[in-house]
């Protein structure tokens, strides 16, 4: 469900379907939404899976006091490993007075790296009643949707989440990862969730220069990321037009404490960075270096849910790339550019 009101709540109805014969997504799943002008919102998702058949409840919110809550209902389907899904109602709102709803649609596909999985896709919205200006079933807009899957709700558990906890494997509890998780890329995006204030701003960081008068454990801000004695995991070659590009980092799905280094060409451009819903970006000019350029993701920590996650967006030209990383004590994960005039 969309509230819009100057901010906008989305409340997904969401469904979820097994990636493979047998698998059980029944759960919780939470993550973000991001709007066709890059706003960005919390989203939870309660699951409840009968065979191909979804039911359940959606959230979304700026914090757990201004929400919006919905029921839903969907189909997976196994050939094409998709979902189809959409909103039914709108059932508890908590929001400024004067905001409307809007009942989403969704198609989400399904994804797993290492230990973790993944929903993604996009949604689209129609208003769910009339009001001034606005008839029932007009454009609400649509977007990209990024879930994960986790242990544990922001919100009341519903019964049949409940009745499965005790039972369920949650696969976001393991220890610190001691395996190299399969990394799976994504072809298909958060924005700050401060108290009930929200900026879509990018923060542009930028490396700061050591006190080389300090001698006090000096950080090792020159070495490359290949000599850390990790593997380096090729995520993805890009191929782009044209030669500017912004490369932005969120953490991907719930924040955990994920802390990133950044190479560019084996030289530090960003140095232990805390991925969250404030982007962090960079900016690559393709005209040098033979039209070649790769980053290189070094996980400095697991966080709280290992292992180290991220999603970046890569935008140049009309072209733009969304990529799934997930980087580790064994790896890390490297997106290499090429540029083709």
């Amino acid at each position: 469900m969309l509230l819009k009101n100057g901010n906008f709540l989305l409340l997904f109805a969401f469904l979820l379907p097994p990636a493979v014969t047998g698998q059980d997504l029944t759960g919780i799943w939470k993550g973000y939404f991001v709007t066709t002008d890059f706003n960005q919102y919390k989203v939870e998702f309660q699951i409840n899976q009968t065979g191909s058949s979804i039911t359940g409840v959606s959230y979304s919110y700026l914090t757990t006091v201004f929400y919006g809550k919905a029921t839903m209902s969907g189909a997976w389907k196994k050939e094409s490993q998709s979902l189809q899904i959409q909103e039914l109602k709108t059932i508890e709102v908590k929001a400024t007075e004067g905001s409307v709803s809007c009942l989403m649609n969704y198609q989400l596909g399904y994804s797993k790296s290492g230990r973790e999985e993944y929903l993604e896709g996009s949604f689209t919205s129609k208003h769910e009643y009339s009001a001034e200006g606005l008839k029932k079933g007009d454009d609400c807009g649509g977007g990209q949707v990024y879930l994960r899957r986790v242990s544990s709700s922001d919100f009341y558990a519903e019964p049949f989440i409940q009745k499965t906890a005790a039972k369920k494997v949650i696969v976001n509890q393991s220890p610190p990862a001691r395996k190299t998780p399969i990394q799976v890329t994504a072809s298909t995006e958060d924005k700050a969730n401060q108290e009930s204030g929200l900026s879509s701003t990018p923060i542009h960081d930028k490396a700061v220069a050591e006190d080389n008068s300090k001698n006090v454990q000096q950080e090792p801000l020159v070495v490359p990321a290949v000599s850390n004695n990790r593997f380096n995991d090729l995520i993805q070659v890009i191929t782009v037009k044209n030669p500017h590009i912004q490369v932005i980092l969120f953490d991907n799905g719930e924040i955990d404490g994920d802390t990133v280094t950044v190479y560019l060409n084996n030289k530090l451009v960003l140095s232990k960075k805390r991925l969250s819903t404030i982007p962090l970006t960079l900016s690559l000019d393709m005209e040098h270096h033979n039209g070649i350029q790769e980053l290189t993701i070094v996980a400095e920590n697991l966080g709280e849910i290992p292992p180290n996650t991220a999603l970046m967006i890569v935008e140049t030209g009309s072209q733009q790339f969304r990529i799934m990383l997930a980087s580790s004590e064994q790896k890390n994960a490297v997106v290499r550019f090429r540029y083709e005039k």
